[in-house]
């Protein structure tokens, strides 16, 4: 595996020593493979947003390293700054985020930050803007203006613009319409194919994951469960109901089907997959 980053034996404790100990990862080794979009699923209290909170060095492991690039962020803690250009985080609500006084100044902050020029800030703020799907009719206009879709959409974009080499996501498309889910997921998928970059995608959304992502890691209770090919983990949906997990409505549908004896053959966790096997199932049955 090309891997762009690689956790290696992690552990986090909060409030250690404390009556209020708790471990939210314990002992937690996983590689994130370069050019791909990896979904990173669990339960609440699995570990999983502490470990993408980990991935940019804004918490640090108690135990273990975080690597980029097969070199430790932590190796130089005053430049841990300069590690959070190359891995972005979206957090779950990143509309909190915004606070210049334009969509344009505030996706472009970043960029300025970075000290390039103002012909380069804008190149970057545009392209930015279109990955996210913000339309040139909202750069001048206050952030704050917005609806709640394009409020998130523009702290992506933000995000985008500093053209990170990892792109961690908590929950992008959470609330909003399948229509903007489609948009800002699709545009992700463009933005790594374009730039040969790399997501981490943390969604409760197992439609999301079947359809967007191209490997899948799964945790629980503060270690990593399974990692596999979405194919690999969501053609066995049975494992991740037994940790009580929910998998895409059509793949619970088709394992049902092929338990009361109908021989349905080939991707069955998406709705397209499904709906082929069917078409395949009538074609050697139907007769």
């Amino acid at each position: 595996m090309n891997s762009i980053i690689k956790v290696e034996n992690v552990s986090h404790v909060y409030s250690q020593g404390t009556p209020f100990q708790l471990t939210a990862l314990d002992g937690v080794s996983v590689e994130f493979e370069k050019g791909k979009i990896t979904g990173l699923i669990g339960h609440t209290g699995s570990g999983k947003s502490t470990l993408v909170n980990m991935l940019n060095g804004l918490i640090k492991p108690t135990e273990g390293r975080i690597l980029l690039d097969g070199k430790d962020i932590w190796e130089k803690p005053k430049e841990i700054a300069s590690i959070r250009y190359r891995v972005g985080l979206v957090m779950q609500y990143p509309e909190y985020q915004l606070f210049d006084e334009t969509v344009r100044e505030d996706i472009g902050f970043a960029p300025r930050n970075l000290g390039l020029s103002k012909e380069e800030t804008e190149e970057r703020v545009l392209e930015a803007a279109r990955f996210a799907g913000v339309g040139d009719d909202l750069l001048d206009k206050s952030p704050f203006e917005l609806s709640g879709g394009q409020k998130r959409r523009c702290a992506i974009a933000g995000i985008l613009a500093m053209r990170p080499e990892v792109l961690v996501l908590d929950e992008p498309a959470a609330g909003l319409d399948p229509r903007g889910r489609r948009e800002i997921l699709g545009g992700l998928c463009e933005y790594v194919n374009k730039n040969d970059a790399s997501i981490i995608l943390v969604s409760h959304s197992m439609e999301d994951m079947a359809l967007y992502c191209d490997n899948v890691v799964v945790m629980n209770r503060a270690k990593v469960y399974r990692t596999g090919t979405v194919d690999e983990i969501f053609s066995d949906a049975d494992s991740l109901v037994d940790i009580g997990l929910n998998v895409p409505a059509v793949a619970r549908i088709a394992s049902e089907l092929r338990k009361r004896g109908v021989d349905l053959r080939g991707t069955l966790y998406t709705v397209d997959g499904v709906r082929e096997a069917v078409k395949d199932y009538i074609r050697r049955y139907g007769k």
